[in-house]
């Protein structure tokens, strides 16, 4: 009985991450952040890079292609589809401007990465170096680069240790992805993301507060300054 019970709590977990996964994925292309044509990352690497075993991502992989979100080739990475493949629908619409939420991302991710500062663990400041790293060398390769930095993101949202702030962050950047998808149309605007997060990162692992939350300013003002100009250029065209 309690062997039986094991397996049940562990398919259940394991079958929860799969669809964790998926919906961000899901979340990702949906707004636009990953476009059609981007090559998401191997297997290997997108299991690497979400921290997740390689069957997990495996079935995220299987569930984005079963809404047609993705072609899964053999032999090849998958690929993003355009949306008259999709046979889902965006799960949840922009309700916010984009003012408004990068007004939200400036107060509670600032807080953010200062109590990552204050009470990150080892294993996660390694962590969040790593996907700075991995950023670093996806520059040329979209799909890899922007799965490489949402990871980043939620990652520094469980640092802190605050449940709540984490939850409220979440719903904050997943409303934030047009607002990045604008912000990374900019020239350079990559390279300088990556940058801003291996500042972020560093001061993390340094566990300065004020230096962490001076780079996450500087990061959400980057974006939100890239961001008007793509946009301010879209409606004078």
């Amino acid at each position: 009985m309690l062997d039986n019970l094991a397996l049940l709590q562990s398919a259940v977990s394991k079958r929860t991450m799969r669809e964790q996964i998926t919906d961000r994925l899901a979340g990702m292309i949906m707004s636009g952040l990953l476009r059609p044509g981007d090559a998401l990352p191997g297997e290997r690497d997108l299991a690497a890079q979400l921290d997740v075993s390689r069957e997990t991502v495996r079935g995220a992989i299987h569930a984005l292609a079963a809404r047609g979100l993705v072609e899964v080739a053999q032999g090849a990475r998958s690929r993003v589809l355009p949306a008259a493949s999709w046979t889902a629908r965006p799960a949840i619409a922009a309700r916010y401007t984009p003012e408004e939420v990068l007004g939200a991302r400036l107060v509670l991710e600032v807080a953010a990465a200062r109590e990552a500062a204050r009470n990150a663990g080892a294993a996660t400041r390694a962590r969040l170096r790593e996907l700075a790293e991995a950023q670093g060398r996806a520059l040329d390769d979209p799909g890899a680069f922007h799965i490489a930095g949402s990871e980043f993101h939620a990652t520094l949202q469980r640092a802190g240790g605050n449940r709540l702030l984490a939850a409220l962050l979440a719903e904050a950047y997943g409303q934030s992805s047009e607002l990045s998808h604008h912000a990374l149309d900019a020239p350079g605007a990559m390279r300088r993301s990556w940058l801003d997060h291996r500042r972020i990162a560093a001061a993390i692992e340094a566990r300065e507060p004020q230096a962490a939350a001076e780079a996450m300013q500087l990061h959400l003002d980057n974006i939100g300054r890239a961001a008007r100009r793509v946009i301010g250029r879209r409606a004078a065209a």
